[in-house]
Order: structure tokens, then C-alpha cells, then sequence
């Protein structure tokens, strides 16, 4: 038996996996609290994650029955780019900052301008991947700014996934995959990047944990966790991984021909490459390494599930009956187009962008086309994104949906129209405790393996690699005339984004 846990930003799922018959046994959620008093800031206690992960191991055990003595193995999936500092006593210094806090947005492009004057070319060209206020590298240079005292504190600088490793095993390590996404990483070479660390602090390169291959044991659980968690100890920890790269793992998108799509508060696509491929022209694209030994180009979006459900909530459309509002209207909703930027926009990147509602007539200002407008702009935006792959020169077939859009099979069925890719909708929805469980099995493998390192593709479970799961199929008519739809509604995207840089040096 194997666990896999999830510790996102909303809270913390553990899943029970029986890997000997491709099973799940229980699964259990538990929420984190969040720290949002300044205007950008969103932080969490780390000690709330050990709690809920606690909660969630109990809760399994207790659902299913099994004795502890028979989980051998645990992976961790970890919200990315979350910045976790300990003291030489291994205290926690201050709240972790999460990937979406946005407070060291000034300090970020202040410090992306000196390491240009400094090194005569841009960070992203020597790193190999494109750096947003999302990564790590903007929070420690705030903290550095705003708290120095808590910086000059640091004897350990860590990612949330890190961390929790960190207290099951006592061992200061990480893998290429969530180390892809800080800032300080060189995702070609996958080590450290020394010339950013320096210019932080020069001191700061030995305050980083050590690099690891992401098919090794991280370690094994200490006595201390085991007794925390009721388990035994000498359970098998592996290298685990940020949430985007053990999704990907859940959903069997560990070669090149996948698309993994997550259907959440934002939105993401990611597709497993043997390769780093350049992104020079291609800033949307988050270059990230995998935790398979692959690498992971990556795509995100905003205003996804959280956009539809203030139009849902907004006309009294309960959750049961979205599904039959969406079959009640029509490709394109009859001309009716939402732009649906409700937090400012990315992909398009417009920060300061608003959203809109166009096109409206008395035919088509109804219920069930305003909101498959919105559906079907959250959508384009995110297909945007398959768009910028295909001309990156990445080919795929299919797309695996993840998220809480997933629940929606007409949603799926529009996707399927839209990229004219067939869609799949894997059998487990929680595709990254899922993957942090199967990871942790080939862990688990390799650690007691005398041999070669064994492939993680062997080690699937049959319903990922046979495509057991529900599969949808695009209509070739609706798509035919969803690529007439998907065209118009991107030209009135690139007006919108003409005007807000026009007005952009005004404001």
C-alpha cells in the first residue's frame, strides 16, 4: 500500500493506493487556513499542513481498516513555488508565501533588470525557463527587502513539498521538478544556478538542499513523523514533486504525445517532453523540468472555475443543472462572447485587464448561452495555450482532464469540439495525490531493486496506459464550426489586448 499526499493551497488530500490492484482505497481532504491581510499577500503555517497531512493519514487508516505495518511507501505532491525558510534550529522562520502571493512583484523586476545589466543577458536565457512573481526567487528577494532580519535568520531555504519531506525524513533534499519553478534553477543542466545566488546573497547557495534524480528514495520515515502520522517507521519517502508534475504522473502524461488540462480556480496544460525545448519566443510557456527525468512545458491561465461559477451563482444556476444548461444552447452561444477577466488576465498577460460581456441581442441574452459564453471563454483561453505548443513544434493527440471541471462531461465534450483532440477523463479525479502515490511506488521499487533503474512506465496502472478511462471524441461538424468561432473570438481578444497596452503607459 501506498500514500499519496497533496498538499494544495486550499488543503491537503491523502490518498490510500493498492498498487498491487490498481486500486484506490480511501481518499480524505482536509482544509488550510489562509493569511491575506496586505493587498497581494496570501501565506499559510506550514504547521497547518503537517496537521492536515496528519489528519488525512489517520483518517485513511481509520476508513479502511488496513494495519499500518502494510503502507511501505509515501510520495508528496506540493503546491509549486511556495517559499518555506528554517532557522540552524530547524524552526520555521515566518508564514510560507504561496505561489499566488503577488507582494515582490517590484522587488522581481527590479532584481530581473540588475542581473541583466550585471550578467548582459536576461535570466530566462540562462535558466531555460521564463520567471513570473509566482516563483520562489521574487518572495525571498521581498523577504530580504521587507524583513531582513528574517532573512539573515536563513540556515535553510525550502519549497512547501521540501518541507514536508523534510519532517518525514530529516533529509534536505529536492528533485528537478518542483526545483524547476523557483527561479534559481537551471532547468537545462538542472542544478543551481549560481550567478542568481550570488547576486542574492553569496551565502545563499549553501542554504539549498541538495539535488536529487527524481526516481531515488528521498529517504526513509523517521520515528519522530512516524509517531506523528501512526505509522511505522522505515517506510519508503520518495523524491515526490511539485502538484503540476505529480498530476501529470496521475494522468499517465509521462511521454511526449499527452496533454494534461486542470479544470480549477486557474487553469493549466502541461505535456511530458524527452527534451528541454527553447522558449525563446514563447514567454507563456513555463519550461519546467518533470519528476519523471523528463521535462514539463507548461501553460496557465486564470479565471477558470472560479469565473464560471460568479456568472453560475449570478443567475441562480445550481451546480446539478449546469450540465443541461450547457446541452440548452448552442457552439458559439449565438454570437455572445465573454471575456472572462475577472482577476486581470494571463494568457492573454493583461494584469490590468476587466472583463466584458459582447455581442448581446434579445435572442441570445439568455441563461444558457450567457453561460456557455463564459464556458466557452474559459475555454478558448485555455486552448490558447495547445495553440502555442502546436507552434512550438509539440504534437499530441489527447488531452487528459483533471480539476473540478472534469465533473462536467458536456464541459469535456466542448473541449473535445474546440482542440479537436479526444478527451479523456481519468477514472481518479485527484490526479496528484494519485501520482505522488505512483511515484512513490517506483520509488519504493528502485530502492530495493539491484538492478537498472526500472522505467516508471511499467509501474501505470492498466486504466492509465489502456485509456480505460471515459473517453470523448470530438464531433467533427460542431468542431468544424467551433474553428470559425475560435478564430473570431481571438481577434476580438487581440483588440481588447491592443487597447490595454495602448493605455498601459497612462495609467
Amino acid at each position: 500500500m501506498f500514500l499519496g499526499i497533496d498538499c494544495g493551497t486550499q488543503g491537503t488530500k491523502v490518498l490510500l493506493w493498492d498498487a498491487e490492484n490498481q486500486h484506490v482505497l480511501a481518499t480524505s481532504f482536509h482544509a488550510h487556513s489562509l493569511l491575506n491581510e496586505r493587498p497581494g499577500q496570501k501565506e499559510q503555517h506550514p504547521a497547518d499542513w503537517l496537521n492536515a497531512m496528519r489528519a488525512g493519514v489517520r483518517d485513511v487508516i481509520k476508513k479502511t481498516g488496513i494495519g499500518h505495518d502494510k503502507i511501505i511507501g509515501m510520495g508528496v505532491s506540493g503546491q509549486q513555488h511556495g517559499l518555506v525558510i528554517l532557522d540552524q534550529h530547524d524552526a520555521v522562520i515566518r508564514p510560507a508565501k504561496l505561489w499566488c502571493d503577488t507582494e515582490s512583484a517590484s522587488e522581481l523586476t527590479h532584481f530581473l533588470q540588475a542581473y541583466q545589466s550585471v550578467y548582459g543577458q536576461s535570466l530566462s536565457a540562462d535558466i531555460g525557463i521564463p520567471v513570473p512573481v509566482a516563483f520562489t526567487l521574487g518572495k525571498l528577494l521581498w523577504v530580504k527587502q521587507h524583513e531582513s532580519a528574517h532573512f539573515d535568520r536563513i540556515d535553510k531555504v525550502m519549497l512547501p513539498h521540501d518541507y514536508l519531506n523534510y519532517f518525514l525524513t530529516g533529509h534536505f533534499r529536492t528533485e528537478p521538478g518542483d526545483a524547476s519553478g523557483t527561479g534559481y534553477f537551471d532547468t537545462r543542466q538542472k542544478t543551481w544556478c549560481t550567478t542568481v545566488l550570488k547576486l542574492i546573497d553569496p551565502g545563499l547557495s549553501n542554504k539549498l538542499p541538495e539535488i536529487m534524480a527524481s526516481h531515488q528514495a528521498h529517504g526513509f520515515l523517521r520515528a519522530e513523523a512516524a509517531a506523528y502520522l501512526g505509522l511505522s517507521t522505515g517506510i519508503v519517502v520518495s523524491s515526490g514533486g511539485g502538484d503540476n508534475m505529480m498530476s501529470a504522473i496521475g494522468t499517465g502524461n509521462i511521454a511526449a504525445g499527452q496533454v494534461t488540462m486542470s479544470l480549477g480556480t486557474s487553469g493549466t496544460l502541461s505535456t511530458c517532453q524527452p527534451e528541454q525545448i527553447d522558449c525563446s519566443g514563447f514567454e507563456d510557456i513555463n519550461t519546467f523540468c518533470s519528476s519523471t527525468g523528463a521535462w514539463l512545458p507548461l501553460i496557465s491561465t486564470m479565471n477558470v472555475t472560479n469565473a464560471i461559477n460568479s456568472y453560475r451563482q449570478l443567475m441562480d444556476i445550481d451546480i446539478k443543472d449546469f450540465d443541461n444548461y450547457l446541452s440548452a444552447s448552442k457552439p458559439g452561444s449565438e454570437g455572445l462572447f465573454s471575456f472572462p477577466w475577472l482577476n486581470g488576465a494571463r494568457l492573454p498577460n493583461l494584469p490590468g485587464a476587466r472583463g466584458e460581456i459582447s455581442g448581446m441581442t434579445m435572442a441570445n441574452f439568455t441563461k444558457p448561452h450567457l453561460l456557455r459564453s463564459v464556458v466557452e471563454g474559459v475555454t478558448f483561453n485555455l486552448c490558447k495555450g495547445i495553440e502555442i505548443f502546436k507552434a512550438r513544434g509539440l504534437v499530441f493527440d489527447g488531452v487528459s482532464i483533471i480539476g473540478g471541471g472534469a465533473n462536467s462531461r458536456a464541459w469535456c465534450g466542448m473541449i473535445a469540439d474546440i482542440t479537436g483532440l479526444t478527451v479523456t477523463r481519468p477514472a481518479v479525479p485527484d490526479a496528484a495525490a494519485l501520482g505522488a502515490a505512483i511515484q512513490a511506488h517506483w520509488c519504493y521499487r528502485n530502492s530495493t531493486s539491484h538492478a537498472e533503474t526500472i522505467p516508471l512506465s511499467q509501474l501505470l496502472p492498466e486504466w492509465l496506459t489502456a485509456e480505460q478511462s471515459e473517453t470523448i471524441a470530438p464531433d467533427p461538424v460542431i468542431s468544424k464550426q467551433y474553428r470559425q468561432i475560435y478564430q473570431h473570438y481571438h481577434a476580438e481578444v487581440d483588440k481588447r489586448k491592443a487597447r490595454y497596452l495602448d493605455e498601459s503607459p497612462s495609467e
